[in-house]
């Protein structure tokens, strides 16, 4: 869930295997560097996404500020594709692979995703990954709409 510049991670389910990112559950980051926030971030407008990274924010940490061009840039291609994928942004050797969990009216609430040991990561796997995520959100999707 996104809240500001940052995003929150609310849930968080751990894989058996040794190599393994850990649990995210509660943890806050920036909205530019997650997977989620990258998601959440795309259904802003400029105007928006300006309000966000005001400047005026960033006054006694300029270094945290995303350079808005480049955001706005790969916001962009984001909504084209549909879906994430976040190498290292976050923390190097980790790579995630997201897409928006939407309401009723289309806006994305929340997002879903799956991150891995960069190790584990096959490019050639990345279409079958999103294909089931957004399964995944179109169900979840769906049991929010019955909860209305």
């Amino acid at each position: 869930m996104r809240t500001g510049d940052t995003a929150r991670f609310i849930a968080s389910v751990e894989c058996r295997q040794a190599l393994r990112v850990g649990s995210r559950e509660g943890m806050v980051f920036p909205a530019h560097r997650t997977t989620a926030g990258l998601l959440l971030l795309a259904d802003l407008t400029d105007d928006e996404l300006e309000e966000v990274y005001a400047p005026e924010r960033y006054r006694d940490r300029p270094a945290d500020r995303p350079d808005l061009a480049r955001l706005r840039a790969e916001l962009r291609r984001l909504r084209r594709n549909g879906f994430a994928v976040n190498k290292e942004r976050s923390e190097r050797g980790l790579v995630a692979v997201g897409v928006p969990v939407r309401g009723r009216d289309g806006t994305a609430l929340a997002s879903l995703s799956v991150s891995m040991p960069s190790v584990r990561y096959d490019p050639h796997t990345l279409q079958s990954l999103v294909t089931a995520l957004n399964a995944t959100a179109d169900a979840l999707e769906k049991d929010l709409a019955e909860q209305r």
